[in-house]
Protein backbone atom coordinates (compact mmCIF):
# COMPACT_ATOMS: atom_id res chain seq x y z
CA UNK A 1 0.00 0.00 0.00
CA UNK A 2 1.26 3.29 -0.74
CA UNK A 3 0.49 6.46 1.35
CA UNK A 4 0.10 9.72 -0.41
CA UNK A 5 0.55 12.28 2.36
CA UNK A 6 4.32 11.25 2.11
CA UNK A 7 6.21 9.23 0.21
CA UNK A 8 5.74 5.61 2.57
CA UNK A 9 5.09 2.05 1.08
CA UNK A 10 4.08 -0.59 3.28
CA UNK A 11 4.99 -4.12 2.01
CA UNK A 12 5.14 -7.40 3.16
CA UNK A 13 8.68 -8.44 4.03
CA UNK A 14 11.28 -7.85 1.93
CA UNK A 15 13.09 -10.86 0.02
CA UNK A 16 16.42 -10.46 -1.87
CA UNK A 17 14.25 -11.09 -4.63
CA UNK A 18 11.66 -8.07 -3.83
CA UNK A 19 15.12 -5.76 -2.94
CA UNK A 20 16.72 -6.80 -6.74
CA UNK A 21 13.27 -6.26 -8.39
CA UNK A 22 13.31 -2.27 -9.79
CA UNK A 23 9.52 -2.38 -9.65
CA UNK A 24 9.28 -3.27 -5.80
CA UNK A 25 12.76 -0.96 -4.52
CA UNK A 26 13.44 1.20 -7.35
CA UNK A 27 14.42 4.04 -5.75
CA UNK A 28 14.00 3.36 -2.16
CA UNK A 29 16.42 5.53 0.15
CA UNK A 30 14.94 3.92 3.66
CA UNK A 31 13.82 0.90 5.20
CA UNK A 32 11.73 0.27 8.10
CA UNK A 33 11.46 -3.45 9.73
CA UNK A 34 8.80 -3.96 12.00
CA UNK A 35 9.22 -7.53 12.64
CA UNK A 36 11.07 -9.53 15.30
CA UNK A 37 12.87 -11.26 12.30
CA UNK A 38 15.44 -10.05 10.04
CA UNK A 39 17.88 -11.68 7.29
CA UNK A 40 20.99 -10.32 7.15
CA UNK A 41 21.42 -10.74 3.37
CA UNK A 42 18.44 -9.29 2.82
CA UNK A 43 20.07 -6.34 4.99
CA UNK A 44 22.88 -6.48 2.82
CA UNK A 45 21.43 -5.95 -0.62
CA UNK A 46 19.87 -2.87 0.69
CA UNK A 47 22.67 -1.38 1.88
CA UNK A 48 24.38 -2.01 -1.08
CA UNK A 49 21.81 0.05 -3.25
CA UNK A 50 22.61 3.02 -0.86
CA UNK A 51 19.13 2.71 1.25
CA UNK A 52 19.31 2.82 4.93
CA UNK A 53 17.73 -0.40 7.26
CA UNK A 54 16.38 0.19 10.54
CA UNK A 55 15.14 -2.51 12.70
CA UNK A 56 12.86 -2.14 15.72
CA UNK A 57 11.46 -5.31 16.59
CA UNK A 58 8.18 -5.30 18.13
CA UNK A 59 6.10 -8.47 18.64
CA UNK A 60 2.31 -7.92 16.94
CA UNK A 61 0.31 -8.25 20.30
CA UNK A 62 0.69 -6.69 22.55
CA UNK A 63 2.86 -4.31 20.62
CA UNK A 64 6.16 -3.11 22.17
CA UNK A 65 5.41 0.73 22.49
CA UNK A 66 9.09 1.85 22.58
CA UNK A 67 9.84 0.56 19.22
CA UNK A 68 6.93 1.77 17.91
CA UNK A 69 7.93 5.03 19.16
CA UNK A 70 11.35 5.10 17.81
CA UNK A 71 10.08 4.15 14.24
CA UNK A 72 7.80 6.58 14.01
CA UNK A 73 10.00 9.23 14.72
CA UNK A 74 12.65 8.21 12.39
CA UNK A 75 9.59 7.70 9.64
CA UNK A 76 9.52 11.58 10.47
CA UNK A 77 13.27 12.41 10.32
CA UNK A 78 13.29 10.28 7.13
CA UNK A 79 10.27 12.01 5.67
CA UNK A 80 11.67 15.29 5.42
CA UNK A 81 14.04 13.90 2.12
CA UNK A 82 11.42 13.58 0.29
CA UNK A 83 13.03 9.95 -0.76
CA UNK A 84 10.55 6.88 -0.89
CA UNK A 85 10.33 4.88 2.25
CA UNK A 86 9.43 1.18 2.32
CA UNK A 87 8.21 0.41 6.19
CA UNK A 88 7.33 -3.62 6.49
CA UNK A 89 6.42 -6.03 8.96
CA UNK A 90 5.59 -9.92 8.23
CA UNK A 91 2.68 -9.58 6.31
CA UNK A 92 2.67 -5.63 6.13
CA UNK A 93 -0.70 -5.36 7.51
CA UNK A 94 -0.77 -4.18 10.89
CA UNK A 95 2.29 -3.44 12.95
CA UNK A 96 3.88 -1.41 9.53
CA UNK A 97 0.11 0.21 9.24
CA UNK A 98 0.15 1.20 12.39
CA UNK A 99 3.61 3.01 12.45
CA UNK A 100 2.62 5.09 9.69
CA UNK A 101 -1.05 5.99 10.29
CA UNK A 102 0.57 7.16 13.88
CA UNK A 103 2.69 9.09 12.11
CA UNK A 104 -0.16 10.51 10.01
CA UNK A 105 -1.73 11.07 12.88
CA UNK A 106 0.96 13.21 13.96
CA UNK A 107 1.83 14.93 10.99
CA UNK A 108 -1.57 16.12 10.73
CA UNK A 109 -3.46 15.37 13.20
CA UNK A 110 -6.36 13.60 11.38
CA UNK A 111 -7.16 9.75 10.81
CA UNK A 112 -6.06 7.55 8.10
CA UNK A 113 -8.93 5.99 6.74
CA UNK A 114 -8.22 2.50 6.52
CA UNK A 115 -10.78 0.27 7.66
CA UNK A 116 -9.69 -2.57 10.10
CA UNK A 117 -11.72 -4.81 12.02
CA UNK A 118 -14.44 -2.55 12.50
CA UNK A 119 -12.08 0.04 13.42
CA UNK A 120 -11.44 3.13 11.59
CA UNK A 121 -7.59 2.17 11.20
CA UNK A 122 -4.99 0.14 12.72
CA UNK A 123 -3.70 2.45 15.26
CA UNK A 124 -7.33 2.59 16.51
CA UNK A 125 -8.00 -0.78 16.36
CA UNK A 126 -4.43 -1.67 18.43
CA UNK A 127 -5.52 0.98 20.85
CA UNK A 128 -8.43 -0.20 21.14
CA UNK A 129 -8.38 -3.70 22.10
CA UNK A 130 -5.56 -2.78 24.52
CA UNK A 131 -2.47 -3.80 22.52
CA UNK A 132 -0.74 -0.43 22.53
CA UNK A 133 -2.17 2.41 25.37
CA UNK A 134 -5.22 3.89 25.19
CA UNK A 135 -5.24 6.15 22.08
CA UNK A 136 -5.12 9.53 23.87
CA UNK A 137 -2.67 8.36 25.95
CA UNK A 138 -0.24 6.90 22.97
CA UNK A 139 -0.31 10.12 20.72
CA UNK A 140 -0.11 12.50 23.64
CA UNK A 141 3.22 10.67 24.54
CA UNK A 142 4.41 10.75 20.99
CA UNK A 143 3.69 13.91 20.06
CA UNK A 144 6.14 14.50 23.22
CA UNK A 145 9.39 12.47 21.40
CA UNK A 146 8.51 14.24 17.86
Amino acid sequence: MHYEFANIEVRPFLTLADVNNRWIFGDTKHVINMCTYREPEVIDAIVAKGATFDWFPTEERPMDVEPLFNAVAKLAVYNKDGGHIIVHCMGGNNRSRTVVEAYHNIKTGAQFDDEYKGYPNHLLYNCGEGYLPPFEEFTQRLKQLI
